[in-house]
């Protein structure tokens, strides 16, 4: 009864999208929305005042910033450690979203950057692990991954 109870369910399942069995998230409220944007915003501001004046939303300005975190994250107050992923989270997330689309989603209590149907990059923890772990976890890598990925799901949605 069990064997059967499992087919059902796995053809159940067959049928939904990939969305539907995999993904489920929230959508986020507006003032934690708003919350984003303005680390975003402040992020780039920042950047430009401390003489970073080409610094925006291109891959340029992903790489700096990552260069950035691997040279200073060992000098981080534990209260920059705590502040930094959001931010600079933030700032990653807007930069996937202006570059592949997408939106910001709640997964539990993360927050996500949802690009396509059915994938869903972590730029605050990604941030995160960049400052506990160095560059192995680099932020412009990750950029560059997520890119690459939505593109091979693209072209394999497009193909279908």
């Amino acid at each position: 009864m069990k064997i059967i109870y499992f087919i059902f369910c796995a053809l159940l399942t067959f049928n939904l999208s990939a969305e539907e069995r995999f993904l489920s998230y929230d959508d986020i409220p507006q003032e934690i929305l708003t919350r984003i944007k303005n680390g975003s915003t402040h992020t780039v501001a920042q950047m430009k005042s401390q003489g970073v004046t080409q610094f925006g939303y291109d891959e340029d300005s992903v790489k700096f910033l990552s260069n950035v975190i691997t040279d200073e994250r060992l000098h981080l107050s534990e209260q920059a450690k705590r502040i930094l992923p959001e931010v600079w989270g933030a700032y990653l997330g807007e930069m996937l979203i202006r570059k592949l689309g997408g939106k910001w989603v709640k997964i539990g209590d993360r927050y996500g950057v949802l690009i396509g149907k059915s994938h869903i990059a972590f730029p605050l923890d990604k941030v995160h692990k960049h400052i506990v772990n160095g560059e192995i976890d680099s932020i412009y890598g990750f950029y560059l991954t997520t890119i690459k990925i939505a593109n091979d799901l693209a072209s394999a949605e497009d193909g279908e």
